[in-house]
Order: structure tokens, then sequence, then C-alpha cells
């Protein structure tokens, strides 16, 4: 498995770019993932079995940045500013349609639904999911917007972008009528602020659309 780029280690930290495609952790079946290969790459630079941490995830389609624990109070640590949404990220999304205005709020109480995410229905218990959302440019008949993630709900972007009409662009799933030819869709983590779980300072990670499909599209 090729090794992803690295935005950023210490001791405690290992920032990486996830590929497009590559699964965040195993799944069962023999598909690479990130944290094998991280497991692999420690263990290379430190006797006996290296620890690494998965304190958040990537939907396989998506790439960008990912943040990855060296250490156990590292991975505690994170993991607490995740559950208390202290950590701020960032995502560009290549959706299909015109938004309702140049910038807007979305949030809805969110259901899964087999392997799908969508907004619950009357009386029906879910999770809340917040979102921001601002037109950075018009592409032809797609739009690229800046999403501010307030919440972290699996597939909760891509769910809530459909169900407003904007579909991610090559998402199938959640019905963008455009096809892509490779692994990626038109979703991607370009920066991740935390605070750094020893150095108790404020840290921000970014990173640029990889040159594949979708993003080839943008220019």
């Amino acid at each position: 498995m090729s090794a992803p780029p690295i935005i950023y280690e210490d001791n405690h930290l290992l920032i990486v770019q996830k590929p497009p495609g590559r699964l965040a952790q195993p799944d069962g079946s023999a598909r690479p993932d990130l944290l094998t290969w991280a497991g692999d790459y420690l263990a290379r630079n430190k006797p006996g079995r290296a620890f690494v941490g998965l304190v958040h995830r990537l939907d396989r389609a998506v790439g960008g940045v990912m943040a990855l624990a060296k250490t156990s109070k590292a991975a505690a640590r994170l993991s607490r500013e995740f559950r208390e949404r202290r950590i701020r990220k960032l995502y560009l999304a290549l959706v299909t349609g015109s938004p309702p205005g140049p910038r807007g709020r979305l949030g809805q109480i969110l259901v899964r639904d087999g392997d799908m995410t969508r907004p619950a229905g009357p009386g029906e218990a879910g999770a809340e999911a917040v979102l921001t959302w601002r037109l950075a440019r018009r592409i032809g008949p797609l739009s690229l917007l800046e999403v501010d993630l307030e919440t972290g709900f699996k597939h909760q972007i891509r769910a809530q972008l459909s169900a407003l009409g904007l579909p991610v662009a090559g998402d199938a799933r959640y019905r963008s009528p455009l096809a892509g030819p490779g692994p990626a869709i038109g979703l991607w983590a370009s920066s991740l602020t935390l605070t750094h779980p020893t150095r108790r300072r404020e840290m921000t990670f970014t990173a640029e659309p990889a040159d594949l499909w979708p993003w080839s599209l943008v220019g």
C-alpha cells in the first residue's frame, strides 16, 4: 500500500492526507486501510508494538486531513475534543446544482437507515446534525461550497446537502446525477483545527484536494 502524504508528526500526533478510496480502518475485507498502514509505519521506527489511535473517521470516498494519535494520552484527549465539539472541521464540497443563497446553515435530526443517512421523520428519534456552508464559486452546473461541520454524524454532509437538493458530485448513494470514473467523490476534508494534546496550543492542518476527478473539474 502506498504511503499517504504526512502533513505533520511529533511524539503524540500523526497527521496525514487520506487518499480517496482508502478505508480509515479495517472492515473485514482485504482492502487497504489507513489505520493498518499507520501501525506498520510507526512499528518500523519504534521497537515493540507501536500504539496508534483512531480518533475520527473519513468516509472511504473522501480524502483530506486526518489525525491519528501515537499515544494513549493523545488518543484520550483528542477523542474528548471531538466529543465536546472543540475541534473545527472544514470541508470542500463540489455539488450539483445551485444553492439557495451565498451561505446558509443546516440543522436537522438525522438517522441511519441501512447504509444510508437521512433526515428523521415525524416522531423518529435520531441525533442532532449541524453544519454551515458558504458558496465559494460556480463551475458550470456545479457549485463549490465551503462547509464548516459543527457535529459528527456518519455521512452527515452527504445526506444534508442531498436533502437540500445539492448532491455531492459522484455520490451515487445520495442521488448524484454525475457519475465518476474513480474512487473519489466531491467531498474533501480541507482543514482540521485542534488543541495539541500535550502542548495545549491550537494547531491547524490543511490539505489541497487531490488532482483527480471530480477535483480536476475545479481547475
